[in-house]
C-alpha cells in the first residue's frame, strides 16, 4: 500500500506483518489511485503523472519509472495483457506487441 505522500509499505502475506515501508524514490506523489499487479509487476501512478513499475515483491524494487507529463487521478485498468492509463488529457494503452 501506498499512502498519499508516497510512504509504500509491503507486508508479509502470511502474517499480516510489515516487511519493508519507505518512500517510493523518484517517483514524485501525491497518489490518488490505487495500485494494480499484473504479469509479477506493480504498477504505482502518481498524481503527477509518473507510473512506477515495481518487481512484485516485498523488496520494493523499482524496475521503471515513466513519466506521461499529465496528471493522473484513475486508477489503471489492467486486461490480459494490456495496461490502460487514463491522463486528464487521453487515454493510453501499453502492452506487449504480439
Amino acid at each position: 500500500m501506498i499512502s498519499d505522500a508516497g510512504i509504500l509499505t509491503t507486508l508479509d502475506p502470511a502474517t499480516g506483518n510489515v516487511f519493508k515501508q519507505g518512500r517510493l524514490r523518484g517517483v514524485p506523489g501525491p497518489y490518488l489511485a490505487s495500485i494494480v499487479a499484473a504479469d509479477a509487476k506493480i504498477f504505482i501512478a502518481s498524481q503527477s503523472g509518473v507510473v512506477a513499475v515495481l518487481k512484485a515483491g516485498g523488496d520494493q524494487e523499482l524496475l521503471s519509472a515513466n513519466n506521461l507529463d499529465e496528471d493522473i487521478l484513475a486508477t489503471p485498468a489492467i486486461d490480459k495483457d494490456r495496461i490502460f492509463i487514463r491522463t486528464v488529457a487521453a487515454l493510453y494503452c501499453f502492452g506487449v506487441k504480439k
